[in-house]
C-alpha cells in the first residue's frame, strides 16, 4: 500500500490469511493492523477454539507495538538492538490480534518502504497449554501423539545426522545443521513447484529457540520442520529408533507413517 500525499493519523487494515507481508510505501502517521483467525482455524477447533500463535518479521523506520489488555507492548523499534530477521512471536486468546505499526518520521514524499511479514498458527503447535511460555513449549520433548501428528502437519521430514549448530545471539535462535540421508516428506513453496530443491538432498538448516541449549551428536534423527516467516522451524526431532518404534505401534496416526 501506499501513503504518500496526505496526513490521515490511523489508518486500519484487516488480514484473513493465516500467513502473508504488508508492504507499506512512503509511510507516515500509522498503521493499525488487525490479525484474524482464519476460517480454517475454526473450522479444524470449532468444538476447543484456544486462539493462535502470531509471529512477524519486520523492517524499516517504524514502531510497532501489540495490542493487549487495554495496553502497548513494543514489538518492534529499528533500534531495539535485535536483527531484523527475529520472529517476533506472540499469542492471542482470541479470534483477533492488533498492531499498531507507527512511522517514526514522515516519509509521506521519500521512497521509503516498511515490511512486515506475519505468520499464524492455531495454539498449540504442539498441542500444549496456554500456561506454559513459548520457549519451553518448544523445547519440549514431543509425545507420540505430538509426533504422529508433527509428521503429517510439517512441511519437512527427514531423517539425517546433525552435524552442528550454530547460534545467533542477534535473533535469539541457533541452527542445527542436518546432514540428509532421506527426506520422508516435503512440502515446497508455491514458487518452488513441486521439485525437492537441490540443496535439501545434502543437508538442511533449521531454527530452533537458542534457550534450548542444542547441542548435535552421535546417531541419527529424524527432523520435523514447519516453514515460519520463509525459514525452516523445529517441531520434533525423535531419535530414529525411537520414530521407528512408534511408527510399528501407531495405529490411529492423523496419516501413513513411513521411517
Amino acid at each position: 500500500m501506499a501513503d504518500g500525499g496526505e496526513s490521515g493519523g490511523v489508518r486500519p487494515v484487516y488480514l484473513r490469511c493465516a500467513r502473508g507481508t504488508v508492504l507499506w510505501r512512503y509511510p507516515h502517521d500509522a498503521l493499525r493492523v488487525v490479525l484474524s483467525s482464519p476460517i480454517s482455524f475454526l473450522e479444524n477447533n470449532s468444538l476447543s477454539y484456544l486462539g493462535f500463535r502470531a509471529c512477524v518479521k519486520i523492517s524499516g523506520p517504524v514502531r510497532v507495538f501489540l495490542e493487549a489488555g487495554g495496553k502497548l507492548r513494543q514489538l518492534y523499534s529499528p533500534s531495539d538492538g535485535k536483527h531484523e530477521l527475529t520472529h517476533r512471536c506472540f499469542r492471542s486468546r482470541k479470534h483477533t490480534a492488533a498492531l499498531y505499526m507507527e512511522a517514526e518520521d514522515d516519509y509521506s514524499f521519500k521512497n521509503t518502504k516498511v515490511k512486515l511479514q506475519y505468520d499464524l498458527e492455531p495454539n498449540s503447535v504442539k498441542g500444549g497449554t496456554l500456561r506454559v511460555p513459548d520457549e519451553e513449549e518448544d523445547c519440549r520433548p514431543c509425545s507420540m501423539e505430538e509426533l504422529a501428528k508433527a509428521y503429517c502437519q510439517s512441511d519437512l521430514v527427514a531423517k539425517g545426522t546433525v552435524t552442528d549448530v550454530e547460534q545467533n545471539p542477534k535473533m535469539d535462535t541457533a541452527e542445527l545443521i542436518l546432514r540428509v540421508t532421506k527426506i520422508l516428506r516435503y512440502v515446497a513453496q508455491e514458487a518452488e513447484g513441486n521439485e525437492i530443491d537441490a540443496s535439501f538432498k545434502k543437508s538442511v538448516r533449521v531454527r530452533i529457540p537458542m534457550v534450548c541449549d542444542a547441542r548435535h551428536g552421535l546417531g541419527e534423527f529424524v527432523i520435523m520442520a514447519k516453514r515460519r516467516l520463509g525459514d525452516l522451524t523445529l517441531v520434533c526431532a525423535p531419535r530414529l529408533e525411537a520414530w521407528m518404534q512408534i511408527v510399528h505401534e501407531m495405529d490411529n496416526a492423523p496419516c501413513v507413517l513411513h521411517s
